[in-house]
């Protein structure tokens, strides 16, 4: 007696990207075969750029209709040939959260986010509220109803669109990294919701992720890829035993010792017709070898604060101050020359045609000469493994990884007395978080001021050095912590 058909099953799949500067790309993914049984829950892991965004694309049809490259062997997703169906058509059945919510929020306030997909797959009116509500509860996004997009953290945006996926009520739900961008308690919630339903509902999950430990007991099966091919297939225990995390390295912590680098002089700050204000005197002194790791719920003004950092937001009240020196008045570029600033996603902050260019573009700025411009263009390249990527390869043709190192090498090439790095670890597997948190670690020991927003426990945990907490806009105390 036959079993249900597959949710998707895949054969013989060998996906190909265009050439880049240097010629041909080797597969993204290598004779891949597999099939998913409706109603599991599977989990993608592997390193930056395994494969593991690669083969989403192809389960939802992007590849082959909306990515250039090519595919050869089967796909079929709900019983749908995905050659032989249209993208629109498989969005019926595949929900797909992507690695960037800007990829996929476009309505411009939430309520009207979490209708477009019911609306345009011909929902009744009463039925869309329903979904809208049980959307909302589901990620925890009843409190931000009424309010714009544009309004939102990054975290907040990240719910918003795995919330307008649910209220679309797919069979087989994809979602790349999908805690990427949330805090605690917001990961936890979603991965109860997505349990919630798959157990419940038999919806079929299957989520890419570099932060998988805390998936683990909500999976039924993890599929682990490398350079495209499929390494492991099985139980997550087999997995989870044979690849037991790093411990922490047992290093000195970087302390502080000499001018402040970095202060934040009880800075308040509110949006245009916001009622409620964003900061709300927070100070913060970041001194010169220090790390300070910057953590907080979403919403709570972290990448708010960050922005004040070098001039991007001027503050309504308080003032910061570089080396020594108020930034008041001062053009963002004089600022930028000694505070180095990534932005939450390396989508916002890559520009340039090649990888060295990218890099190059602000020593180049800073006036840096031929020989020191090279010697940093070389130490960002090695410490952050792009050796093997080319200096000539395309920026936003990499992957979500890739292109995060890359943005972070601009960064560090600047070699400012203060860096602010916001969310700096989307789509770095383990072992590059590793080597960046040395970096840093080694960046602050050479005297330089070290600010870091992030969620990820764990990468906290390999900087070492302060940590200090927003909430609502404000410092929390210790006993608010606790």
């Amino acid at each position: 007696m036959t079993g249900p058909e597959p949710a998707v099953r895949i054969e013989g799949l060998t996906c190909t990207y265009p050439p880049g500067r240097r010629g041909p790309q080797p597969p993204a993914l290598r004779d891949l075969s597999l099939a998913i049984r409706p109603g599991e829950f599977v989990l993608l892991v592997g390193q930056s750029g395994s494969g593991k965004s690669t083969l989403l694309r192809c389960v939802n049809g992007l590849i082959p209709h909306s990515h250039r490259g090519r595919m050869d062997g089967t796909v079929v997703v709900a019983g749908m040939d995905t050659r032989q169906r249209e993208v629109c058509d498989i969005a019926r059945k595949v929900g797909t959260v992507f690695q960037n919510p800007e990829h996929q929020l476009f309505s411009g306030d939430v309520e009207s986010e979490l209708a477009f997909g019911p609306e345009h797959l011909g929902v009744d009116a009463a039925l869309i509220r329903e979904r809208i509500a049980c959307a909302a509860e589901a990620t925890g996004i009843g409190h931000l109803m009424g309010r714009e997009e544009s309004e939102l953290s990054w975290g907040e945006r990240q719910r918003l669109a795995i919330a307008s996926v649910l209220a679309m009520e797919p069979t087989i739900l994809l979602l790349d990294e999908p805690v990427s961008g949330l805090d605690a308690d917001g990961a936890g919630r979603l991965i109860a919701t997505l349990t919630r339903l798959n157990q419940e509902e038999g919806l079929t999950v299957i989520v890419a992720e570099h932060r998988f430990d805390r998936f683990l007991p909500a999976c039924s099966r993890l599929i682990a890829l490398e350079a495209g091919a499929i390494v492991y297939d099985g139980p997550p225990a087999g997995f989870a035993r044979a690849n037991q995390p790093h411990p922490a390295p047992d290093l000195t912590l970087p302390g502080g010792h000499g001018t402040p680098a970095l202060v934040f002089e009880e800075i308040a700050f509110t949006y245009p017709e916001k009622d409620r204000p964003a900061l709300d005197g927070v100070s913060l002194t970041v001194r010169a070898g220090e790390i300070v790791v910057l953590t907080g719920p979403n919403g709570s003004g972290k990448t708010t604060l960050l922005r004040h950092a070098n001039g991007l937001l001027q503050p309504d009240r308080g003032r910061v101050i570089v080396m020594g020196r108020a930034i008041a008045g001062q053009p963002v570029a004089a600022v930028a020359a000694e505070v180095g600033y990534l932005p939450q996603h390396a989508d916002t902050h890559l520009f340039a045609e090649t990888v060295e260019e990218e890099i190059a573009f602000a020593p180049k700025n800073l006036g840096f000469s031929s020989k020191k411009k090279e010697d940093c263009i070389a130490r960002a390249i090695e410490g952050l493994g792009l050796a093997a990527i080319g200096r000539q390869a395309m920026p936003l043709a990499l992957s979500v990884g890739e292109k995060q190192r890359v943005a972070i090498a601009s960064i560090l090439a600047m070699e400012t007395p203060a860096i602010v790095l916001d969310e700096p670890t989307l789509g770095l597997d383990a072992g590059r978080k590793r080597e960046l948190a040395a970096i840093l670690r080694g960046y602050a020991e050479q005297g330089r001021g070290v600010l870091v927003s992030t969620h990820d426990a764990g990468f906290a945990s390999l900087l070492g050095g302060r940590q200090v907490s927003l909430r609502n806009g404000r410092i929390a105390s210790e006993e608010e912590e606790r």
